[in-house]
């Protein structure tokens, strides 16, 4: 590392320490996290002349810069403070402002295509090309004297994978640079490939090797590509886990189950083969990387007393994973205890099961009634009984005809 001393016009600043082999755009990035000073808004200046982004660090004299900071006039602040507000007033800007970088910029914080009103001065900026790819990467379109750049073609794929379709023909036929682009996009650039670059083995393991989880991905279009040895093994030295998108043959493989145990803590032991989880040197590799993938091993593996023993030593709550007889050994129960504490009694099923306890609770209690009944047997229960009384009966009157009112009445 060599050691640069800032100096700005009171005096000395910072010192700062850099790669020999790096450039002053790495000088001013260190800058900026020290300083808190954009690296646009820096100028630095050695000896008599002003160092620009692509000089290398080598090139400072006595390593001293002199650092100056660019200001922004009136005109340009209040145009800042307006398009912050509404990013179309850049369209009627006069040409002094749709030429400051920094405006335009504000510009694009509401309307990322705001930068189709910049003066085309300002797009043949190679600091601000590669400023706005590493902001928007499909702005990219409105830059096309950048499209065959590598450095703001991958600062724009960073930001968005799909960028890599405004890349132009040449840039794309390198392979060294699309094995980059697929690095840095986490994969996702070969998605949006031809069907050529796709299927090219070499390209498959670049997108594997950064992102295992693009072997799933890749594998939707091409299912032979889980039965790729290379690929699946490109896969699985990136995260063990990646074993699960393989092919049932590949699983059967010992030595890509042992890579992918490696690369997993152990945890790849679920995906794979059956036969595998019975593999005793497998299992004792997983259970010492992670106690807990005691899980996946084989029901014959789970009475192993040595296994057992080592799981429990070094988490006493894996006892439940084991099997019924050892999970009753005075021995192995003592062990789990003193690593992890009582409770992990709690969680073994030595006693009857749920449905074991189940049928003896019917067989005590009778049939399973439901909820209503219980409900009109209580509501029976809280009813008071009254005593029925028998009384007498009520006498009719014989209504009588007109006439027979009886004698002296008529």
């Amino acid at each position: 590392m060599t050691t640069i001393e800032v100096n700005n016009l009171s005096g000395p600043l910072c010192t700062i320490s850099v790669d020999p082999k790096g450039t002053i755009a790495d000088l001013k990035v260190a800058l900026a996290k020290v300083l808190g000073i954009p690296k646009r808004q820096q100028r630095l200046i050695s000896g008599m002349s002003a160092l620009s982004d692509s000089q290398s660090v080598s090139d400072v004299v006595d390593h001293t810069v002199t650092f100056m900071r660019i200001t922004y006039s009136a005109l340009a602040r209040s145009w800042m403070g307006q398009v912050r507000r509404r990013s179309a007033l850049l369209a009627s800007a006069p040409l002094e402002i749709r030429q400051d970088h920094e405006v335009v910029l504000t510009a694009m914080q509401g309307d990322k295509e705001a930068i189709r009103w910049a003066a085309d001065e300002l797009l043949n900026d190679r600091d601000f090309a590669q400023a706005v790819a590493s902001r928007y990467g499909q702005a990219l379109r409105h830059l096309p004297s950048w499209q065959g750049d590598p450095a703001v073609v991958l600062a724009a794929v960073r930001q968005n994978a799909s960028a890599i379709c405004l890349a132009s023909p040449g840039l794309v036929e390198q392979f060294d640079f699309l094995a980059e682009a697929i690095k840095c996009s986490k994969g996702h650039a070969l998605r949006h490939l031809g069907r050529n670059f796709q299927e090219d083995p070499r390209l498959q393991k670049a997108a594997v090797a950064s992102n295992w989880l693009m072997l799933d991905v890749l594998a939707q279009d091409m299912p032979s590509l889980r039965d790729d040895r290379e690929v699946v093994f490109a896969a699985v030295s990136c995260h063990g886990c990646a074993l699960e998108f393989a092919s049932k043959t590949l699983r059967q493989d010992p030595s890509l189950v042992l890579l992918a145990l490696q690369r997993s803590n152990g945890a790849a032991l679920r995906w794979a083969d059956e036969h595998l989880r019975g593999e005793r040197e497998l299992v004792w590799t997983a259970v010492q990387a992670d106690a807990s993938n005691l899980q996946y091993a084989s029901e014959d593996l789970r009475r192993d007393v040595d296994l057992v023993m080592e799981a429990v030593r070094s988490n006493g709550n894996v006892l439940k994973y084991a099997a019924l007889d050892l999970q009753r050994d005075a021995s192995v129960r003592r062990v789990a205890v003193q690593q992890a504490g009582g409770h992990v009694l709690q969680s073994l099923c030595c006693g009857p099961t749920s449905a074991q306890r189940r049928m003896r609770r019917r067989a005590w209690l009778g049939p399973r009634r439901s909820t209503c009944d219980i409900f009109c047997q209580q509501e029976q229960l809280r009813r008071p009984t009254w005593q029925t009384v028998e009384s007498p009966p009520i006498p009719v009157l014989a209504r009588r005809a007109p006439g027979c009112l009886g004698p002296g009445r008529d």
